[in-house]
């Protein structure tokens, strides 16, 4: 049973393989190709022993053209093809693939170039804004080397650049030049915040800003922000500077807190009510409920305020 089964499979396959050797080439309506030369293969569905013999030039890369039929036929005759099927198609439209020459191409390159020329640090990145603008321009993306550098020119004071590249595919090498704005990573808010939230790790976005304007404004990390107070109304998408946040108030006007006063082993507490706000380590004025006299004292805490060692130190009205 099974060496009857084997040999009914391999009679079917065998059959199969003859019937798709002998299937009438197809014409195809649209093709891509990533070379010099357009193949039988390329313009027909099984074009058999013909597949790899040459037709005509593709188009240069990037570019699409149409090839009538009588064109087509033409080709195929000389080509040695002579029966096959047009699929009722008058033309057939050839694509050329390419390495697409624009500004986003050009940005990586000279991303790549001053990185191994160690003139970008870990985080940062170019930003190229050209003199003159790229006209669809396209590379042979077959070739070994579709795009080479073979002048690099970077001003470090005047931040521009120059360049000159070679591309596959074309004669004359392409010369580039612009300015190169350095960017990093520097802190966000993401949605509008109001004059003294505080800030969580989800509040922040870090985005790409201007390495100038960055370190005139001072470098901030997210870790300083986290848990800090705005004092003053953001935007969304606006960054965030140290001026901007402060620590936040762990005592506010009118909150009862605890007096804290300690002289050698003894510590003496006493009920009061905060005058002010006040955040960790500022000094605050509270009303002593017990004496019903305004003192000053340094937070220590939240409802948590320490009177300095020594006589207590009575606020007076400014």
């Amino acid at each position: 049973m099974f060496k009857t089964l084997t040999k009914t499979a391999l009679v079917l396959a065998t059959s199969l393989l003859a019937q798709n050797a002998w299937a009438t080439p197809v014409l195809k309506p649209s093709i891509i190709v990533d070379t010099k030369i357009v193949t039988v293969g390329d313009m027909f569905d099984n074009a058999g022993i013909h597949a790899e013999t040459a037709l005509f030039r593709s188009p240069a890369p990037g570019t699409v053209g149409a090839v009538p039929l009588a064109s087509v036929q033409l080709a195929a005759q000389r080509a040695g093809l002579e029966n096959y099927d047009t699929a009722g198609l008058s033309q057939v439209r050839v694509e050329r693939a390419g390495i697409k020459i624009d500004n986003n191409f050009v940005a990586q390159l000279v991303n790549e170039e001053l990185a191994a020329r160690q003139l970008l640090l870990a985080g940062e990145t170019a930003q190229v804004r050209l003199n003159t603008g790229l006209n669809k321009l396209f590379a042979d993306s077959a070739s070994d080397n579709p795009v080479m550098v073979l002048d690099f020119e970077v001003g470090p004071q005047t931040r521009t650049f120059t360049a000159r590249l070679a591309l596959a595919g074309h004669r004359q090498p392409l010369q580039i030049n612009g300015r190169i704005d350095i960017l990093i990573e520097a802190p966000f808010v993401a949605t509008s915040k109001a004059k003294g939230e505080i800030l969580k790790l989800s509040d922040i976005e870090m985005r790409p800003a201007s390495e100038q304007v960055v370190r005139a404004q001072g470098s901030v990390q997210i870790e300083d922000l986290v848990g800090k107070s705005l004092t003053r109304s953001l935007r969304g998408g606006s960054p965030i500077r140290m001026s901007d946040v402060t620590e936040p108030d762990v005592i506010n006007r009118n909150d009862l807190v605890t007096l804290y006063f300690k002289k050698g082993a003894l510590t003496l507490t006493v009920k009061a009510k905060a005058l002010q706000s006040a955040a960790i380590d500022e000094p605050v004025t509270v009303l002593n409920l017990m004496s019903n006299k305004p003192i000053q004292g340094i937070v220590t805490g939240a409802g948590a305020v320490a009177i300095p060692t020594g006589p207590a130190k009575i606020a007076t009205a400014n």
